[in-house]
């Protein structure tokens, strides 16, 4: 028969306040746990509160941003276009009206609306002029003209599809790319040079 283990009153006593040393250091941790987590939320809530803030701040950098380009970009174009109608020529053609803002939308066959909207175009009774205004004129933005505006203009206003176009580009600025772009695709460009624009339109390629 397995023998019992008797403890003396002394024994069990000794064993207790043991136990109560060891589950009054238990709770002293588990309070140092509970005020790290309180600390720890109180930081994320602080830094959460931070973050929120930095993006509200972001966000009406970008809202001052957009509308500070936008602005300029309609200063740019009422310059350029006030310019063309002072001397309705582009590329040594003259033109018979100076327009903006052309635009048209029509139905495609597959469903979609093909949409168009040009800065500026000069008209006259053989030629059309599309001159697009930009803030920074990069390469795309002439690759777009040619490839893609041309193109849609003769669909969205198919009583100047046989007419012979010229191509234009204003901006305050243009980079190396987009300089090297217009002269190989035969695209004039217009720029702000102090208080007049100067315009490069010789030899330009009709479209």
């Amino acid at each position: 028969m397995e023998k019992k283990e008797i403890f003396t009153y002394e024994e069990l006593m000794s064993a207790f306040t043991r136990l109560e040393k060891f589950q009054e250091k238990n709770a002293k941790e588990i309070a140092v746990v509970w005020k790290l987590q309180e600390k720890n939320a109180k930081e994320w809530m602080e830094q959460k509160k931070q973050n929120d803030e930095l993006r509200k701040f972001i966000k009406e950098v970008s809202k001052n941003v957009d509308g500070i380009n936008s602005s300029n970009g309609k200063v740019a174009e009422d310059y350029f276009f006030n310019s063309l109608c002072a001397t309705k020529t582009l590329g040594g053609v003259h033109f018979d009206m100076v327009k903006r803002h052309l635009r048209n939308s029509i139905p495609l066959e597959d469903g979609k609306t093909l949409d168009g909207e040009y800065d500026i175009a000069l008209i006259n009774k053989d030629s059309l002029g599309i001159v697009e205004v930009k803030y920074t004129v990069h390469k795309k933005d002439v690759e777009n003209l040619v490839k893609k505006q041309v193109k849609n203009f003769k669909t969205l206003f198919p009583m100047y599809a046989k007419y012979k176009f010229y191509l234009g580009i204003c901006g305050l600025s243009f980079n190396k790319q987009a300089e090297d772009a217009a002269n190989k695709f035969g695209v004039g460009m217009l720029k702000l040079n102090g208080d007049a624009v100067e315009i490069r339109d010789k030899n330009l390629k009709v479209y």
